[in-house]
């Protein structure tokens, strides 16, 4: 039987999405990050926790003083609020 153009056709390799996270937006101080779209926060670092206020996809929100520096959380970000100080580094998908 003759191919029909393309249901026998090998899976395209994606070499620019290897790995769970691959991109990441920087915001430090006095900037709000908003995540919309193709800029949606699939995890954050938190370098400095000063003065962050950290939206979650739900809507639910943690202060920076709760959190961890220099640690990985794999939670979805809606938005990043910093106020005079602080520093997170917001990951892709």
């Amino acid at each position: 039987m003759a191919d029909a153009g393309g249901i026998h056709r090998t899976k395209r390799v994606d070499n620019y999405s290897l790995g769970n996270y691959n991109g990441v937006t920087f915001v430090n101080s006095s900037n709000t990050f908003h995540a919309t779209g193709s800029n949606a926060g699939a995890g954050f670092i938190v370098e400095n926790a000063t003065n962050v206020t950290i939206t979650l996809s739900d809507g639910s929100t943690i202060p920076g003083s709760t959190l961890n520096v220099k640690e990985l959380y794999p939670i979805g970000v809606k938005k990043v609020v910093i106020g005079s100080t602080g520093k997170v580094h917001i990951l892709h998908r």
